[in-house]
């Protein structure tokens, strides 16, 4: 039996709204908003929601030359410490959703990640979403929030080939560019997108 994208939307939602992770979801917090460890929040900037999975953005080795053979480890705090540029585009929140390679990402993270998502951009305040996450399943993710997340508002999904204790870390850069983009007037209405090497 083939399903019609409608079709898959509708499944993809009904399953979203019948899970037991949507009690759990109501019930979150973000676990940081950047603006309340260094400065208060800029009323005249838009606001962005970082979901942080893993992945190599989140990664570090035992020495900055060291560009295989890292562990995720970094939370979505230190990720967004390390570019204090992005205060001056946006007020950033967070929410740690996982701290995995991106092949472990499973249907439990991704509709957990989805109603939260859903939530977040139902707020007048949120101006789009940024998801974290490692390259070799971050196209999956991004069709499957494609499908399941329903806003005009913009959905990122951005990740980096390199470590963030590397030399050559490209995360942070990424990480600029992907709230240039969520916050952008004509990323509004093109559903979700991958924001990678400029």
């Amino acid at each position: 039996m083939k399903l019609s994208s409608v079709s898959l939307i509708q499944a993809f939602t009904t399953l979203a709204v019948a899970s037991p992770i949507a009690r759990y979801v109501s019930e979150s917090h973000p676990l940081f908003i950047r603006q309340d460890i260094q400065t208060s929040i800029n009323a005249s900037l838009p606001n962005v929601t970082i979901f942080a999975t893993g992945g190599t953005i989140a990664s570090q080795g035992s020495s900055n030359t060291q560009t295989v053979g890292y562990r995720v480890g970094l939370g979505v705090e230190q990720i967004v410490n390390a570019v204090p540029e992005i205060l001056n585009i946006s007020n950033i929140a967070g929410y740690q959703i996982s701290n995995v390679g991106s092949g472990s990402i499973n249907q439990t993270i991704l509709l957990k990640m989805a109603h939260q998502i859903k939530e977040e951009l139902a707020k007048d305040e949120v101006s789009g979403v940024i998801i974290t996450h490692g390259t070799d399943t971050l196209e999956e993710t991004a069709f499957f929030m494609e499908l399941a997340v329903n806003s005009s508002k913009p959905v990122v999904c951005v990740g980096a080939m390199r470590p963030a204790t590397a030399l050559s870390a490209d995360g942070p850069l990424n990480l600029l560019q992907a709230v240039t983009l969520a916050v952008s007037e004509n990323a509004k209405d093109r559903g979700t997108m991958i924001t990678l090497n400029e």
